[in-house]
């Protein structure tokens, strides 16, 4: 998804937000009962609409449609902003994985992935997504429920993942390539792998930094947790 489209349902979604306040208010400040008592009629362009039926519908709509409207496209720009790293660094938790994915020293095997470019964009959701829709939703409601826990402040540093990561990840884009292939290992613990009996950190050493080097005031925290350039 392009980041340029999130900005604007974002930007549409805070319009959509401050439009409904400002019609809040004055909704609040009218008397129904004077508007019938008055038989105006307002012009809405195409035509004349009786007061009380259009002070009805602005009711209706800074009440009801515009905040319909607001959580409708918030929860559109979570979803489709989880593809974007940016999206995940958006909590500060997730930085440490993010900085060291980026950082050309790392030996991490996100940062080797990284700096060879055998992801080319949405690192993050290339890997921690499953394959299909029903993995692309589940990626996706996992986003949000991040989102919700580190807004409610229900989490505790160091973060831990809640789920064991599934082999068939790595095997979508390694398994079949003459590379992969001609690994003895893989082919002699194949079973294990695909069953997830084994996994590929084993061999291939951690994805990223460890639980301790996230852990605050660690050695690693501080330089873990910069801003992202």
């Amino acid at each position: 998804m392009n980041f340029d489209f999130l900005q604007i349902v974002m930007v549409l979604g805070t319009l959509l937000c401050v439009l409904g306040v400002i019609l809040c208010i004055r909704t609040a400040g009218k008397r129904f009962d004077q508007i019938e008592a008055g038989h105006k009629h307002v012009n809405l362009g195409v035509a004349h609409v009786p007061a009380l039926a259009s002070a009805k519908l602005v009711a209706f709509a800074s009440l009801i449609v515009l905040p319909a409207g607001a959580v409708f496209l918030a929860n559109y720009h979570t979803f489709e902003g989880v593809h974007e790293v940016r999206g995940c660094v958006g909590c500060h938790v997730m930085l440490p994985m993010a900085n060291d994915m980026k950082d050309p020293k790392s030996s991490t095997l996100a940062a080797r992935h990284y700096k060879n470019k055998w992801i080319a964009e949405n690192q993050c959701y290339h890997c921690h997504s499953d394959y299909g829709l029903g993995g692309d939703l589940e990626a996706k409601m996992t986003g949000f429920r991040h989102l919700a826990r580190y807004t409610t402040r229900t989490y505790h540093e160091p973060i831990h993942a809640r789920v064991r990561f599934d082999n068939k990840n790595c095997f979508n884009c390694h398994a079949g390539t003459p590379r992969f292939e001609a690994v003895q290992s893989h082919k002699t613990a194949h079973e294990k792998l695909a069953s997830n009996r084994m996994i590929c950190l084993n061999c291939h050493g951690q994805a990223h930094p460890t639980s301790v080097q996230r852990t605050p005031g660690s050695n690693d925290y501080a330089r873990l947790m910069e801003k992202m350039k």
